[in-house]
């Protein structure tokens, strides 16, 4: 039996699953994309079949994109019924704090702990192991899984009992970080047209007034105007900030700086950067004039 199941091995989780099998764990992958485990393989990881073969581990870690991959894969597909007793689904993914809420009671329902445990950091972070995980479960699960988790994390958070926190938590920070990225474009742009270098602009502002790796990195990517190899997309950051709307919604909250935020990253979609990285939002800021959106 192996120890431990990656659900979803894009780049996120092939990094995750190496990880854990450097450290010594017996490590299950499986993928909608065959393709995509032959690596794996190579590495010793072991490719599952089919969605209803995760739970022959008695933990499993899933990686999917969203709201609707967690519920195809994992809630709706029968899984959970084929799951060990005393086994841990560790949910990785950004997803709605609603739906977290709710996959902790069908989990309850089966037998099957649930620990929610969205992540910060791209796929550079999570390859180093450095990755930042947000936990909130029931704390024996918590405790249970730690040790995994410590394996691919500089830190583990934990931030209560309800599932749902470590999402809320997960979906305020990335308003943040679509929040520097966007203010720091338009302090580029700003600079640029007063005839100020980018590069040197970045320099300054990170090694000052903005520390830190969101906008040095995400500030580097501007400088060069480098959007094309994404690691995270405007399609996928606008889903996050809309996430942070609703549940502030559903907290009777308005947040007009996300609210923004989602037209933003709207027209970058529009303007054909969908799959380029979220940096983009400085592309169409550098055009952005007074009579309107940039292109």
């Amino acid at each position: 039996m192996t120890d431990v199941t990656v659900v979803g091995t894009g780049g996120m989780g092939a990094a995750i699953a190496r990880n854990l099998a450097r450290a010594g764990y017996r490590v299950a992958a499986w993928n909608r994309d065959r393709d995509r485990l032959a690596p794996l393989m190579e590495a010793g990881v072991v490719r599952l079949e089919q969605p209803g073969e995760v739970f022959s581990s008695p933990v499993v870690f899933s990686v999917l994109a969203d709201d609707i991959a967690v519920r195809e894969v994992v809630l709706d597909s029968g899984a959970l019924d084929a799951a060990p007793p005393g086994a841990v689904h560790v949910n990785l993914a950004t997803v709605s704090p609603a739906l977290a809420q709710e996959a902790a009671a069908i989990h309850a329902d089966k037998g099957v702990g649930y620990v929610a445990a969205p992540m910060f950091g791209g796929v550079p972070v999570a390859a180093a192991g450095k990755l930042n995980i947000v936990t909130a479960g029931a704390p024996d699960a918590v405790e249970r899984v730690r040790p995994l988790l410590e394996a691919i994390s500089a830190r583990v958070w934990p931030v209560g009992d309800s599932p749902q926190r470590a999402n809320v938590v997960k979906a305020a920070g990335q308003v943040l970080i679509a929040s520097a990225i966007q203010s720091m474009a338009e302090a580029v742009a700003m600079g640029e047209r007063g005839g100020v270098d980018a590069k040197t602009l970045v320099e300054l502002f990170t090694s000052t007034i903005t520390p830190g790796p969101v906008y040095t990195n995400y500030g580097g990517l501007i400088a060069r105007q480098t959007y094309s190899s994404a690691g995270f997309t405007p399609v996928l950051g606008r889903k996050d900030v809309d996430l942070a709307r609703n549940q502030a919604t559903s907290t009777g909250l308005r947040l007009p700086v996300a609210d923004l935020l989602s037209e933003l990253l709207t027209d970058a979609i529009e303007a054909g950067h969908g799959q380029d990285d979220w940096a983009s939002l400085a592309h169409i800021q550098r055009h952005r004039d007074l009579g309107g959106a940039g292109q």
